[in-house]
């Protein structure tokens, strides 16, 4: 087997991951070194044990490499090590980058200007419409959005990207051909053919837990810095910045309500040092590249003609729902007025129905 071939072959053993492989690099020179030893060798290095050992010393048949070639040849996926031009440049700036990289689509140079979006996988309307408002107005300034497709923020924020015509990369915690989660495979392809799908985790890997802290930690390997959009005190999200500052990206935080358990996050990353942020312009200023436009982030209202009552309605919603009901006694119109105002305001684009009532668009 060639160089890169080793590399390959020794990706799929997924107890090796970046710092043990460059450890295995210091020792033994090569990919190729690194097959050719013999186990106690190998059990020589700091975190392999015998079972990784023997799974390296396995690779030297060639079917596992031969695995992953036809499956990439396949899917049209491309499998870059560190050494090749196709391998994400920002990755090799990590201490310890993944010692392979599947890829469905493409990473291209312009990708170096990008921003992680990443939040709670059960966010508000508020947080999902944030997310979707800052990945818009991201590619809109031509920067790349990274997340990691989860449900939630991630799903919101490559949404937003894809709607602004921009370019944005999906970063697995499982293998590229094992889409988590399930629904989200027509978004991983249109991902895929506006930018990229990537793994570090060869094909057919589920997306355990241990997965997501590596996943997280190439997301902000990819970013130039990292925004958290709605996050608990146990958030992942609070993984992917810590690994942001242990790489020396910029960590940005969205402020929210201070009742929704899914604003402590964020405040304490706030409290800490993170730059908060209201628009695309806060993340714009901190990374030093100059705002090419202005960016609305209020709805469609200012922009039509409203009845007096359309603006009286308007004027008790905010981006927290409300019932009718309550709309009913805030604005002391009949229940029938409210409920026609209501849906003339959502026709409109104005207003949205969502659990427990109805919000601003």
């Amino acid at each position: 087997m060639e160089e890169r071939e080793c590399a390959i072959a020794i990706n799929t053993v997924v107890t090796v991951g970046g710092r043990r492989f460059a450890d295995l690099m210091r020792r033994f020179g090569s990919a190729r070194g690194i097959i050719r030893a013999k186990e106690e060798e190998l059990r020589q290095v700091k975190g392999i044990g015998k079972e990784t050992a023997g799974r390296i010393r396995a690779l030297s048949d060639g079917t596992a490499l031969m695995r992953e070639i036809q499956k990439a040849e396949e899917l049209g996926v491309k499998i870059a090590t560190q050494n090749d031009p196709s391998y994400p440049a920002a990755l090799l700036n990590m201490s310890y980058p993944p010692p392979a990289i599947y890829i469905l689509g493409e990473v291209l140079p312009s990708d170096a200007f990008s921003i992680a979006i990443v939040g709670s996988r059960r966010p508000s309307y508020y947080g999902r419409r944030v997310a979707g408002l800052l990945s818009k107005n991201a590619t809109e300034e031509g920067l790349t959005v990274v997340s990691g497709m989860a449900r939630g923020i991630d799903s919101a924020a490559h949404k937003g990207a894809l709607a602004g015509g921009g370019r944005t990369i999906a970063v697995l915690g499982s293998g590229i051909d094992v889409i988590y989660p399930p629904e989200n495979k027509e978004l991983a392809q249109e991902i895929a053919e506006n930018g990229a799908v990537v793994s570090e985790f060869p094909f057919g890997s589920c997306p355990f837990p241990q997965n997501f802290p590596r996943r997280n930690r190439v997301i902000s390997g990819l970013a130039l810095g990292v925004v958290i959009v709605q996050a608990g005190e146990t958030s992942g999200a609070l993984i992917t910045a810590d690994f942001a500052l242990e790489q020396g990206r910029e960590v940005f935080a969205v402020p929210g309500e201070i009742e929704n358990p899914l604003s402590r996050g964020t405040h304490n990353l706030i409290r800490q040092g993170a730059r908060l942020v209201e628009g695309i312009g806060d993340v714009l200023e901190e990374l030093g590249i100059p705002t090419t436009r202005e960016h609305n982030l209020e709805n469609n209202s200012s922009k039509m003609r409203l009845s007096s009552r359309e603006k009286r309605v308007l004027a008790q919603l905010g981006f927290s729902p409300m019932s009718t009901d309550d709309i009913v006694i805030a604005t002391g119109f009949f229940p029938s007025t409210v409920t026609t105002t209501l849906v003339s305001l959502e026709l409109k684009g104005i207003v949205t129905r969502v659990t427990g009532g109805y919000v601003r668009a």
